[in-house]
């Protein structure tokens, strides 16, 4: 079942709610002074920094050509720093670069599913007359996005976003983030990007730099992740407690004093007061051998989970691309199997990471999966499954589907080898196999099932899966009786006599027209005879029908036609007729 949004999964992302032990998540070696003698400072909020240590012949000028693009822009610089003289820098002392005095930059869009909404925060509008710009839209694909952007991101719904350095954000599900800042170093220089993540999770792809000087960090309430280039997982619970574990790269932990060096294929966990554990090795990839290559189920796609020792959950991503930036469908689950609802027809990719009792997630595996649940098969009308068919007696039946212009009946042996149908009826009109078709086969057990087809927009057949196999069996029908009228001259019939065999039942039905539309009875009885005791004297008729041991019952019999009572006789002994033929019957 899945997990509620409280323990989600996020790449490059710590969630809210980490109590005290606020986590430092950085890229090994990121905090030492680049070869540039620039460093990048995190400040309170409003305050971001970049901090560059002053070297021979720098001044403001060489410094605001150098950063913001416009050397002319110097007196910016120097009524932050408070610099008397703009001219003389002090080797070895550090300036500050305000990051709002950056160049602004932009991202796009590069795919979404689901509702997604973006809306910009007021205090970024120029006046008053841009609030409009504040109200909610929804997000298309190859839409540009500017610093101070909000996404939210409902349930069952996705989004990647591409910054101009190439990097991918990519917001899972029930996530609320805020592109809080993005900026170039200089007219063409590195980005500066810091990603506010209210809620929720994201993961992200940050190409390596070899320069040193492009800044990405995630923010939440509570911490701050910071890479260059590379690729990890950070998780979290309600509680506050995080894990950690590195796909590509390294990344050092902090949560106070002392900080912990993740490299490629490790994890650690974070208890809510900021207790680290010792980096461990991350769970293996889950073993998909039982999974599916199709699905052909309309109501989900059904994935067995696989039993592995340390792994108490495991989070599944159903996506259109192998990066996994497209990705359509996710969860958490704990109980397999795992079931993905609302797939449509195609092709993904699918990845399952198990995750430990620490929160720790393991190794990632993905699979390719084709879906192909549609046009949606037919339900089976009759027989009912494992029934007996009288041969001859009755067909097959389903039901018709709205989007089908035709259906597909197979019928096979036993043992179910579809591959080799017995009987194949394609581009059948109404669903349904006639019982003269059926009766081509002999009597014995078969499996039958049934699909449908439709009529693409370009005239194309599309054949839907076949239902699930459906078990009968044939058998010869019980012969209808013959019957015997016991009755000497001039009386009526008091009792009818027929052949029967043991374990049969017959049904009688009496009534005084050929039409038998308003029967007088219709009784079953266990032996071969009936009696016209408590019939009132009249002419009437008699069908008859035997079901044997099996359930299987016979045709009605040929209609025959008694008498019930004495006739009227004349002093020869003649039988006495009406006008219209009929014996005249005493009362």
């Amino acid at each position: 079942m899945p997990i509620c949004p409280q323990s989600r999964f996020a790449t490059l992302a710590s969630l809210h709610g980490l109590g005290s032990g606020a986590l430092w998540v950085t890229l090994a070696g990121l905090v030492a002074a680049t070869a540039s003698h620039a460093q990048i400072t995190p400040k309170p909020r409003g305050g971001d920094v970049i901090a560059h240590r002053v070297v021979a012949g720098d001044t403001l000028e060489v410094l605001a050509a150098r950063y913001l693009g416009d050397r002319t822009r110097w007196t910016a610089l120097q009524s932050h720093n408070r610099v008397d003289n703009p001219f003389q820098l002090r080797p070895g002392s550090v300036l500050e670069i305000p990051t709002r005095l950056l160049r602004a930059a932009t991202a796009s869009v590069e795919f979404v599913q689901g509702d997604v909404r973006s809306s910009r925060s007021l205090s970024r509008l120029a006046d008053s007359a841009d609030a409009a710009s504040a109200a909610s839209q929804p997000v298309q694909k190859g839409q540009l996005l500017q610093e101070g952007d909000s996404l939210k991101v409902p349930a069952n719904a996705f989004v990647s976003v591409r910054l101009v350095d190439g990097s991918l954000v990519r917001v899972q599900s029930e996530s609320d983030i805020e592109l809080r800042q993005m900026r170039r170093k200089g007219r063409a220089g590195s980005l500066q990007s810091i990603l506010d993540l209210h809620e929720g999770a994201i993961e992200a792809s940050v190409p390596k730099q070899t320069n040193g000087e492009r800044r990405f960090e995630v923010r939440t309430l509570a911490a701050s992740t910071s890479v260059r280039g590379t690729q990890f997982l950070v998780l979290t619970d309600s509680q506050g407690q995080t894990a950690s574990a590195v796909d590509e790269g390294s990344v050092a932990v902090q949560a106070g004093q002392p900080s912990a060096l993740l490299k490629h294929g490790q994890g650690l966990a974070v208890s809510s007061s900021g207790q680290l554990s010792q980096p461990t090795a991350m769970l293996a990839a889950p073993d998909t051998a039982a999974w599916p290559t199709l699905a052909e189920d309309a109501n989900w796609v059904s994935l067995p989970l696989p039993v592995m020792p340390g792994a108490v959950r495991y989070q599944i991503q159903l996506a259109t691309d192998k990066d996994l930036t497209q990705t359509v469908r996710g969860g958490v689950f704990t109980q397999s199997p795992a079931r993905l609802t609302g797939v449509d027809d195609g092709n993904y990719i699918v990845a399952i990471r198990a995750i430990d009792a620490h929160g720790i997630p393991g190794a990632r595996k993905v699979q390719a999966l084709r879906v192909k649940a549609h046009p949606v098969p037919p339900l089976y009308e009759s027989p009912a499954p494992d029934a007996i068919i009288g041969l001859g007696q009755h067909g097959l039946r389903c039901t018709q589907v709205t989007e089908a212009s035709a259906y597909r009946i197979q019928v096979t042996d036993a043992a179910g080898n579809f591959a080799q149908p017995l009987l194949d009826a394609a581009d059948l009109k109404d669903c349904s196999l006639p019982a003269n078709e059926l009766a081509k086969l002999p009597v014995g057990d078969y499996q039958w099932r049934v699909a449908s087809i439709r009529t693409l927009s370009n005239g194309q057949i599309d054949l839907g899966p076949f239902a699930a196999p459906q078990k009968m069996k044939l058998a010869n029908a019980p012969k209808s009786p013959d019957l015997q009228l016991d009755g000497s001259a001039g009386e009526g019939s008091r009792n009818i006599r027929w052949a029967g065999e043991e374990g049969q039942r017959f049904r009688i039905v009496v009534a005084s027209e050929p039409s038998f539309e308003k029967p007088a009875i219709d009784t079953w009885v266990t032996q071969p005879q009936w009696s016209t005791q408590d019939l009132p004297a009249g002419s009437y008729y008699l069908q008859m029908q035997v079901e044997d041991s099996n359930g299987l019952r016979s045709n009605f019999s040929a209609a025959r036609q008694f008498q019930t009572g004495n006739s009227v006789t004349s002093v020869e002994g003649q039988t006495l007729t009406s006008g219209d033929g009929s014996r005249l019957m005493r009362q």
